[in-house]
């Protein structure tokens, strides 16, 4: 009884060898299908989140001197290869087919490559095609305001100082909201915002900032009108060389004036014409703010032309302060408001632009500024010589080579 007990114990365990082994392979099978369903999920997630998050950049890089330290776009004798140079980054997050969320990080080699948030916001465009956006966006009451940093898409080698340095601040927090109406061959954008700014480098807070634009294209021609207008608080600070005896002049930080609540308004108009050969473009502001800070007129034209990569160009620009009479040297406050905020220049640039790659652009610049009057000419390094009672410069040659990318 013994034996067969043990016979049929090892007979049955011969008889499950070939269960237990078929069992192993239907397990191998059943976690070898998973896996494969786990990494198509996963292939899947990856596509989807490669169609829903897109990725851009810019960059620019230039060297730009001058004949004399007026300071016109911070360049002097030396050479500098900071000032202009750039590099942004762009992300695109398709959270709906309506619905999503920007993030610009950009580097300037000004402020020594820290990283800093331009735009970082959400936008949402409503079936009637009404796009509302909040957060941190771009002041949008220049012609170039959406693509400022993006050298590639502009014609010359920088925006025209005259112009593009009236406002000292570019991006504010808040939102806005558009409308495009599209007629047969054109199309009119309206846009509104509001919110609030810190002017750059400066202690002065912009509350209530409000304004609009609208703008018609026909692909050819565009026509742009724009209005602002905020609240500024806080000191008005400045780095200038003042007079402070006959023969003696001293040089530093100054508070020009304590802004309270005081009203800022700009108002821009511009136009384009480009017919894929001849460029034409045009733009006058002005920037009014009460009290002691300068009310500014400034304009500029450019003409271009393209002959297959390359495009020559030419500049015309101006800038002048309307309320000198404001800041009459009647005491030393006034003499420093007048020696700071006082203004007026003319600007001619001769360049060229060379389309040399894909993506790629090459920038050669010569600007000339002139017509200072009694002034510095609004360039903040262009001392002041009490003993003779004029500017150290009447005049500065900048030359630029810049080159500029997108990818």
């Amino acid at each position: 009884m013994q034996f067969n007990v043990k016979v049929l114990s090892v007979a049955i365990s011969m008889a499950m060898v070939p269960s237990l082994a078929v069992a192993d392979e239907a397990a191998d099978a059943k976690i070898a299908k998973l896996e494969q369903q786990v990494q198509a999920l996963q292939s899947q997630q990856n596509a989807s989140l490669t169609d829903k998050v897109k990725f851009n950049g810019f960059v620019s890089g230039a060297y730009i001197s001058s004949d004399n330290d007026a300071g016109y776009n911070h360049a002097d004798t030396s050479a500098n290869f900071s000032e202009d140079s750039k590099l942004g980054l762009q992300a695109t997050f398709d959270i709906s087919d309506r619905t999503q969320a920007v993030l610009q990080l950009m580097m300037r080699g000004e402020n020594d490559w820290d990283v800093e948030a331009e735009w970082a916001y959400l936008s949402h465009r409503f079936e009637n095609g009404i796009k509302v956006r909040g957060g941190k966006l771009r002041v949008p009451l220049y012609m170039y305001s959406d693509y400022l940093d993006v050298g590639y898409a502009q014609t010359f080698a920088r925006p025209p100082e005259e112009v593009y340095s009236v406002l000292n601040f570019s991006s504010y927090t808040g939102a806005g909201v558009s409308y495009d109406f599209d007629f047969d061959d054109s199309t009119l954008s309206v846009q509104a915002f509001g919110g609030e700014s810190d002017v750059e480098n400066s202690f002065i807070e912009l509350r209530n900032l409000i304004g609009g634009n609208a703008s018609w294209t026909n692909e050819v021609w565009t026509l742009r009108a724009a209005y602002g207008q905020a609240v500024l608080n806080g000191p008005a600070t400045t780095s200038v060389t003042i007079p402070i005896a006959p023969d003696t002049t001293t040089k530093g930080t100054y508070t020009l004036i304590e802004l309270n609540d005081e009203k800022g308004t700009f108002v821009g108009v511009g136009a384009s014409y480009d017919n894929g050969t001849v460029i034409a473009m045009t733009e006058l502001v002005r920037s009014e703010i009460d009290g002691a800070l300068a009310d500014t007129d400034s304009g500029y034209l450019t003409l271009g032309y393209r002959i297959k990569a390359f495009t020559p160009y030419v500049t015309v620009a101006y800038t002048k302060t309307q309320d000198n009479e404001e800041r009459l040297p009647l005491s030393t406050a006034a003499a420093t408001q007048m020696i700071a905020f006082n203004a007026e220049r003319m600007a001619y640039s001769i360049g060229l632009r060379w389309d040399a790659i894909d993506n790629v652009a090459v920038k050669f610049d010569v600007t000339y500024a002139d017509d200072f009057g009694d002034t510095s000419g609004g360039l903040n390094s262009n001392s002041y010589n009490a003993s003779t009672g004029q500017f150290e410069n009447d005049d500065t040659l900048i030359y630029t080579v810049k080159f500029d990318a997108v990818f």
